[in-house]
């Protein structure tokens, strides 16, 4: 999982640092607790105040499989990680409709999001980072 570090405004994002958490447990349930736990280490050299994930979506079938189960054990598990370190909501926002919950056109939200890619952020975290500086 990759993390983005954004200070500034969604109108004005300043891109920070990015990390990495990994994990080496194959059961979802393990993965979950690996990712959470390295994350809460990191943040408490952070002390963020806000924060948002982009999530993993739903499957292109109607089914559960093993990632889209495994991914929404991860979020769940960093979701509260991330609300109990900020002490406030986190935002959650689906890449396909982030320009129209931002309130922005989407080639502006492209803008946005590349220029930040460019600096250095995974694109996926790019569009969590982006929902939190949302919330202002």
């Amino acid at each position: 999982m990759q993390a983005v570090i954004l200070e500034g405004t969604l109108a004005a994002p300043v891109y920070v640092d990015s990390f990495e958490l990994r994990t080496s447990s194959a059961e979802p349930s393990e993965q979950a607790v690996d990712l959470a736990l390295a994350l809460a280490s990191r943040l408490a050299a952070l002390d963020p105040t806000r924060a948002g994930i982009r999530i993993a979506g739903t499957p292109p079938v109607a089914r559960r499989n093993k990632a889209a189960f495994s991914r929404a054990h991860c979020e769940g598990a960093l979701l509260y990680v991330l609300r109990e370190q900020t002490g406030a909501a986190v935002g959650t926002i689906d890449p396909a409709g982030a320009p129209k919950a931002f309130g922005i056109k989407k080639a502006e939200f492209d803008e946005r999001r590349d220029a930040l890619i460019s600096a250095g952020g995974n694109a996926d975290a790019v569009v969590g980072a982006l929902a939190a500086l949302a919330m202002l």
